[in-house]
């Protein structure tokens, strides 16, 4: 499967997406969009030394391999920020992003390191098409805060961080180009290239980005291996959907066999609704 000529690929795809973020190109860009979505002034992004660590699949013999789809880290002073971006949020991407923030808080944990000295970590992650919905908040921007239940006082805030930003939310909102958060959403989760020229419009930097997006996926190595990906993820999701419909088929003959709710779901993993569903 090769892309065909000025074929548009929205920012939002998992490839382009960190292949973009992570080039050296775009390190200003980079900074900008830190500064719109985090507490860190544009100012001081400048100034600090950012280091960005991301095994590009342009330099990869095949697709599959293990870190092809390979976060995005960000390393700063104290601060390490690992980014990452899903066209599809579901259950089981939740799952994942938990375990990738867990995963670089922990690697940090050496035998005999004074834990003060502790970078503090902050997920970001860019999400489409939330299912269910109220998956995650449904505002543009949401924070996820380690906090007891009982004083429900925040637990550490300042090392342990999971910030989500919702494309479809920005997406249903009313546009405003002022509102620079919507804008840079609707920018990255834009359908096809003349929305996002024209979103991008007025605004130096995402114009920029926009001609470096289209130059870069019409590039010839490019444009080979987002044919592989595309086929890699095609066959990806057919054996994802192979999966789930015989785990339902189980659920459906587990029934007739009349075992209860509950060992169904201890044994499918199906959820409860999804089994009253069935049933």
């Amino acid at each position: 499967m090769m892309i065909k000529e000025e074929e548009f690929i929205s920012l939002s795809d998992d490839l382009l997406f960190k292949e973009t973020f992570a080039h050296p190109d775009n390190r200003n860009k980079l900074i900008y969009f830190l500064s719109c979505f985090t507490e860190f002034k544009e100012e001081y992004l400048k100034k600090v030394n950012i280091e960005v660590e991301y095994e590009s699949v342009l330099t990869k013999a095949k697709n599959k391999d293990k870190n092809l789809r390979g976060d995005v880290i960000i390393k700063f002073d104290k601060y390490i920020i690992n980014l990452e971006a899903y066209s599809l949020f579901d259950r089981d991407s939740l799952n994942k992003s938990m375990s990738y923030i867990m995963r670089i808080f922990s690697t940090q944990l050496d035998r005999g390191r004074d834990y003060n000295t502790l970078e503090s970590v902050i997920q970001i992650n860019i999400v489409d098409k939330v299912t269910p919905k109220e998956l995650v908040n449904e505002e543009i921007k949401s924070e996820i805060l380690l906090m007891d239940r009982e004083s429900k006082k925040e637990m550490l805030s300042e090392l342990f961080q999971i910030k989500y930003l919702r494309l479809d939310s920005a997406r249903e909102m009313i546009y405003d180009k002022n509102n620079l958060q919507q804008r840079w959403l609707r920018f990255i989760g834009a359908n096809n290239a003349e929305e996002r020229r024209e979103i991008a419009r007025g605004d130096g930097l995402l114009m920029e980005l926009d001609n470096w997006c289209r130059n870069y996926v019409n590039d010839e190595q490019t444009k080979k291996i987002f044919g592989e990906w595309a086929n890699y993820i095609a066959e990806k999701k057919g054996i994802r959907k192979g999966a789930e419909e015989r785990t339902i088929d189980i659920a459906k003959n587990m029934f007739k066999h009349n075992m209860s709710i509950k060992d169904i779901h201890e044994i499918t993993g199906l959820s409860l609704k999804e089994l009253k569903e069935l049933e």
